[in-house]
């Protein structure tokens, strides 16, 4: 592996150590996991057939969706039993945000044929018995 491809992998190892310490922040188990299954990826990949190139790429798409997909969240104890569980998210500046507006918009398309829309009823189906 030439000298710029190895620098390319040790960035991106280093993001992926950093994103999991954002993302993991106070989960020391997890935190721990996720360093062993990086190292453990770069010095025997899952599949060595995959282009180095490709692997890297691999990494920093694991580093952004770490840094800013996932989110911990932490239970707060209740001084009365009968409230509901109360939870510290534990969101930071990469977070990503967003809204439900997206979601609203998007008209409801059958799982099944991606194109098509639904007209109501399981699976698109119409919600009518069969005749």
């Amino acid at each position: 592996m030439n000298s710029n491809l190895t620098r390319q992998a040790l960035t991106a190892y280093r993001h992926g150590l950093r994103a999991a310490r954002v993302a993991f922040n106070e989960d020391t188990r997890l935190l721990e996991a996720a360093r062993q299954k990086m190292k453990q990826g770069m010095k025997t990949p899952e599949n060595p057939d995959t282009p180095i190139e490709k692997q890297i790429k691999l990494m920093e798409d694991v580093a952004q969706f770490l840094r800013k997909n996932i989110v911990q969240g932490k239970k707060i104890e209740n001084g009365l039993n009968n409230e509901k569980p109360t939870y510290h998210l534990n969101l930071h500046k990469d977070t990503e945000l967003g809204d439900n507006d997206d979601i609203k918009n998007i008209s409801r398309r059958n799982t099944l044929t991606s194109n098509s829309t639904s007209t109501g009823g399981c699976c698109g189906g119409s919600g009518q018995p069969n005749q």
